[in-house]
């Protein structure tokens, strides 16, 4: 007997140890042979990292819609038909409020059917809707294109992207999150670099009509072909681990899956740390959309020329990707809230560079420091649901939060943007959101895991309850 293994059904055997027969069972092993078992085992390559691979393609196309690339458009769009600041993200205003409540009925739909005509669908309306951006004349046109492509955007694609991923890991869902979100971080690095030199170039026209197909060429395809439910659609298991005997022992080695409990969405509607990690996305909801579509504007303000802008805004989402890696290693290790709630505690100081950004220099430091404490943030944020309750019902979980949390990403922006038309610069407003900051890292804080009961090793539940 090893490690409380008595005996181990091992399919195959005779593929690597001559003279034994298929299918008998082997006993004892010693421990450096039931891991190279396992090893032997396990596929070489998990299914779920071309998983990975479609959501950070499917990034591109969520931000062509992002307010990172709406923001570098707001300039020579509202200059060219002399619209207010305000009324350019009105429509964007109603179409997030709009995605939220179509979050709740998508959530449910990828739970049960996965994600790839979804995601395909809409990736073919967003980057239609970008298209025809080139073709305005008229504010209502770009009113009407902007409610439906944020109201597919944030009620369909982010949410997809937010579910997929957890669901194909578990030990390694931190890490695999964050690969995931590089897609999203390099198209807020790059979709802005590309739009300003179409629009310095070309005129924001063919910078629209560029974007467009663009995200049809490299998005669609991936999608298409490598997207899938689950991975128990496959015949796999989470992270590629082994797969549970006829015999019930999983695998060749207790340690080597962990057990994991699924809530339903009625059984987490009644715990206390559903509301406060509500409460937390919500607040930084707010601050997060709006520093994304006015923070190259303010850059503007501040004496930045558009190109310098840009650069430094691809250089906080670049550096991102540096945050989103180390969280998603650090979170297989840490508790998921402690973390969470430094991060956001970290975000509000960064706050206090930016309302100092006098030039290059000072913005590329807000650009470091706040991108990586950003990076953090999106990996956490979507690690710690699916840590506290599980993957079962995670679309249907993070659908039922969208309108709040999508109602504070539409109203941010607008809010910002009114108390620039109101005061005329952006101090107040930043303040704010370094506050609303802090109040988020408390509410963090408070949100301890739900107990759940874990048969084996211990859930990632029971290890962020420490």
């Amino acid at each position: 007997m090893v490690s409380g293994v008595d005996n181990v059904h091992v399919d195959g055997y005779d593929r690597w140890a001559p003279g034994r027969t298929p299918g008998i069972f082997l006993a004892p092993f010693k421990r450096r042979d039931i891991e190279l078992i396992n090893t032997l085992r396990r596929p070489r390559f998990y299914y779920g990292w071309w998983i990975v691979f479609a959501v950070v393609l499917a990034g591109i196309v969520q931000s062509s819609q992002g307010h990172p690339a709406l923001g570098v458009f707001m300039t020579p769009m509202t200059e060219h038909f002399e619209w207010s600041k305000g009324a350019y993200t009105s429509g964007m205003t109603i179409g997030s409020m709009l995605g939220g409540f179509i979050a709740i009925g998508v959530g449910p739909l990828v739970d049960r059917y996965g994600g790839r005509w979804i995601l395909t669908i809409a990736a073919v309306v967003v980057g239609g809707t970008v298209i025809l951006t080139a073709f305005v004349t008229a504010f209502w046109q770009f009113f009407a294109l902007q409610i439906i492509a944020r109201a597919v955007n944030m009620g369909v694609i982010v949410l997809v992207m937010q579910v997929v991923i957890p669901k194909w890991f578990v030990r390694k869902r931190g890490r695999a999150v964050a690969f995931g979100g590089i897609g999203s971080m390099a198209g807020n690095a790059g979709v802005p670099l590309f739009v300003q030199f179409f629009i310095t170039k070309f005129g924001w026209r063919v910078a629209a009509f560029a974007l467009g197909i663009g995200v049809w060429l490299v998005a669609l395809p991936p999608i298409w072909f490598f997207l899938r439910r689950s991975p128990e659609d496959l015949g796999l298991r989470p992270d590629g681990d082994p797969a549970v005997d006829q015999g019930g022992s999983e695998g060749l080695n207790e340690h080597s899956v962990r057990a994991e409990t699924s809530f339903t969405l009625r059984e987490v509607v009644r715990h206390r740390s559903f509301y406060f990690l509500v409460t937390a996305f919500t607040l930084s909801a707010v601050v997060g959309s709006s520093v994304n579509l006015h923070v190259i504007p303010y850059f503007f303000d501040r004496g930045l020329n558009p190109g310098v802008a840009v650069i430094v805004w691809a250089v906080f989402s670049s550096i991102g990707g540096v945050g989103a890696l180390a969280t998603g290693f650090i979170v297989e290790r840490y508790p998921a809230r402690y973390v969470l709630s430094l991060i956001f505690f970290l975000g509000a100081c960064c706050y206090i560079i930016l309302l100092n950004v006098n030039g290059p220099v000072t913005a590329l430091v807000w650009a470091c420091s706040s991108g990586i404490v950003r990076g953090g943030m999106h990996t956490l944020t979507q690690v710690i649901f699916a840590d506290y309750y599980g993957r079962g019902s995670l679309g249907s979980i993070r659908g039922i939060t969208s309108p709040t949390q999508m109602g504070a990403n539409s109203l941010g922006p607008l809010a910002a943007a009114l108390a620039f038309d109101f005061r005329g610069d952006y101090e107040f407003i930043f303040i704010l959101f370094g506050v609303l900051m802090v109040a988020a890292s408390f509410f963090i804080f408070l949100a301890r895991p739900p107990a759940s009961p874990i048969i084996g090793t211990a859930s990632v539940s029971e290890k962020a309850n420490v």
